[in-house]
């Protein structure tokens, strides 16, 4: 449990800003081009829902997969860092766009259709992390029993 009453050091700690739009816009290319990367699960095993993809830059990637092995948005990207970017941080073109600003997708807005093409097949091929191994069968009760005898007082 944290402490309710941090340090000096503790309270003025300050948490990285977001990765930059420049800086997204690099990464995914890395990504789509040649940055190595695992991901946690393949993308053919998701019909909707998220996938992670660990880069070897030390960025760690979520994006969402739409049926039919469709790329969705770019969830969250998470930097070496610490920073942090989510979706609906950002709007496009910018804030003061008013009605006409959508949230920044930077699988969208940042980076060419080619490369969002290119990064789709690269997620859809890529090697993924090892599948944990499965857990044991619990105890039953006559073994729990058996190794830890409940001793009742008379």
């Amino acid at each position: 449990m944290p402490d309710p009453n941090p340090t000096t050091e503790e309270s003025s700690a300050v948490h990285p800003a977001p990765p930059s739009r420049a800086t997204l816009a690099a990464v995914l290319a890395q990504a789509a081009e040649s940055e190595r990367l695992l991901a946690d699960r393949p993308a053919a095993d998701i019909y909707w829902g998220l996938q992670r993809i660990d880069l070897a830059n030390g960025w760690t990637l979520r994006v969402w997969w739409l049926p039919e092995q469709q790329l969705g948005p770019l969830h969250a990207a998470h930097a070496p860092d610490g920073g942090y970017w989510t979706w609906g941080c950002d709007r496009w073109p910018d804030w003061d766009a008013g009605l006409d600003a959508v949230v920044l997708d930077p699988l969208q807005h940042l980076i060419t259709s080619e490369q969002r093409e290119r990064l789709r097949q690269r997620l859809l091929n890529c090697s993924c992390w090892p599948a944990p191994e499965p857990l044991p069968d619990p105890p039953s009760m006559a073994e729990i029993e058996a190794r830890w005898p409940v001793e009742l007082a008379s």
